[in-house]
């Protein structure tokens, strides 16, 4: 069935019963994609595959009606929640689902009243901001693409992270949106960042080489984008990457006017 199809039965659920619950927001799936629905009275799940996973949206009015459709979903199907409050609303439907946590994610949403960076840093960061070089660091091209592919497979997680198709580095290619450094010919550390308006998301980083280098990318894509005037960081982090939640300058709390956070609980079908 059409997703065009699917978000009318979505409207149709909403407008009889008063309140939907869903985890479908737009631009996540086109109007012509297909998905495969299962649906009652009161709920509605649709499973749309991704180049690396099967994905599973919903839309309830009712929390029963909702474990009664997950319970028939295909074993490894991915589903995800974001939700404000630490404790995830719906994590007790999931389990009784069957299906378990497979990570964790916190948004950190960061509006700047200063730029950090000019504040001064202590124990080893203190060295990253000595040895900061702004010339470092230079934009991906086309034919970096099989070498970047290559790192974020080796790396990251294809069933819940960013693992982008050809097609996706060719476009974030084309906008610039990726910056490398190079150790003797080959790709060691990159940054993959996307300016949404009047915020800069940080969408992803990887660092086979000391830490000055991943440092030199973020803080001259930040400064470059602060000059703009843009105020607004975010960027996703896994719960379990304890070294990328401790990066950051300790002493600029002053530079930040306010933060926001929420969470994306991911679990998988047994």
């Amino acid at each position: 069935m059409k997703i065009s199809v699917i978000k009318e039965k979505m409207r149709g659920l909403k407008k009889f019963y008063g309140k939907l619950e869903t985890n479908f927001y737009p631009g996540m799936a086109s109007d012509n994609q297909e998905a495969e629905i299962y649906e009652n009275e009161k709920a509605l799940v649709f499973i749309v595959p991704e180049p690396n996973r099967r994905r599973a949206f919903f839309a309830f009015a009712e929390e029963t009606a909702l474990k009664e459709l997950l319970l028939k979903i295909p074993e490894g199907t991915i589903t995800e929640y974001i939700h404000k409050t630490q404790k995830n609303p719906l994590e007790e439907i999931f389990t009784e689902s069957n299906m378990e946590q497979y990570a964790l994610y916190i948004r950190s949403t960061l509006c700047y009243c200063a730029n950090p960076f000019t504040i001064p840093e202590t124990g080893r960061r203190k060295l990253l901001m000595e040895m900061y070089d702004p010339s470092c660091g230079e934009y991906a091209k086309k034919d970096d693409i099989a070498e970047l592919d290559q790192l974020t497979r080796e790396t990251f997680d294809i069933l819940c992270d960013d693992v982008f198709t050809i097609e996706q580095w060719e476009e974030i290619i084309s906008r610039q949106e990726c910056l490398c450094y190079r150790e003797n010919g080959k790709i060691i550390t990159f940054y993959v960042f996307r300016l949404e308006g009047k915020k800069l998301y940080s969408n992803m980083s990887l660092n086979r080489g000391p830490a000055n280098y991943l440092y030199n990318l973020e803080r001259r894509i930040f400064e470059e984008m602060y000059n703009k005037g843009i105020r607004i960081f975010y960027a996703w982090y896994n719960s379990k990457n304890n070294k990328a939640l401790k990066r950051g300058n300790k002493n600029a709390n002053n530079a930040v006017k306010s933060e926001e956070i929420i969470y994306n609980q991911v679990f998988i079908k047994k």
